[in-house]
């Protein structure tokens, strides 16, 4: 039987040839591909992109660039994308998937420590896409939400974590692990609460793959 997710994948936006030659790329010669942006999620990248029109966006956490080519795909010719890898390894296949699609011009990337980075970015950031380590999830929202324009669009990936952020929500009293994914598990749920209850946002937690929150600045 066709799941939800395959039902709404067939009835969406598929991506290009040059996209769809970059993911498979992805898929068959880069190691852990599961962390790349599925092309359901590129599409849904790339439209709310359009949609948000930035001048400035910010990927943090980019692994071979499938995500960040699909949000340089959204912007305007005059737009520039950040791009925050903190892998030097991922450098050359970014390149390398930028050029082969045409969007290497539209996108800066820093290879470093996000943390370190966000500080020097620009102000007045449209878009900002985080899908990187989750432990530092809470630093760049706390860094990356004052550079924001109002109006501007702020997501995070990875928000249910496999449906362990559920998990913690409804057993809070329950002893922590020291499993990593626990702990992460604990720092996204609380994430989740201070973004509900942070006034200066509006927010909507989607069930798109593993779950994206998708902040508006106010």
């Amino acid at each position: 039987m066709t799941s939800y997710n395959d039902y709404c994948t067939r009835h969406s936006t598929q991506p290009d040839e040059a996209l769809y030659a970059v993911y498979r790329s992805i898929m068959l010669h880069t190691a852990n591909p599961h962390m790349a942006s599925s092309p359901y999620q590129g599409t849904f990248l790339q439209m709310i992109t359009a949609i948000a029109n930035p001048n400035i966006s910010v990927e943090i956490g980019s692994h071979a660039g499938y995500g960040a080519l699909c949000i340089a795909r959204g912007m305007s010719p005059k737009g520039i994308l950040h791009l925050i890898e903190s892998n030097e390894e991922y450098e050359p296949i970014i390149w390398q998937n930028a050029k082969s699609t045409g969007l290497d011009k539209l996108i800066k990337l820093h290879i470093g420590q996000a943390i370190d980075i966000i500080p020097s970015l620009p102000d007045g950031i449209g878009l900002a896409f985080v899908d990187a380590d989750k432990e530092h999830y809470n630093d760049y929202y706390t860094l990356l939400l004052p550079k924001m324009k109002a109006g501007g669009l702020l997501l995070f990936d990875n928000m249910l974590w496999f449906g362990q952020a559920l998990a913690v929500a409804e057993t809070p009293h329950a002893a922590e692990s020291h499993l990593r994914s626990n702990r992460e598990a604990r720092i996204i749920h609380a994430l989740n609460q201070r973004i509900t209850d942070d006034p200066r946002v509006d927010n909507i937690l989607l069930p798109i793959r593993d779950g994206i929150m998708l902040c508006r600045v106010k």
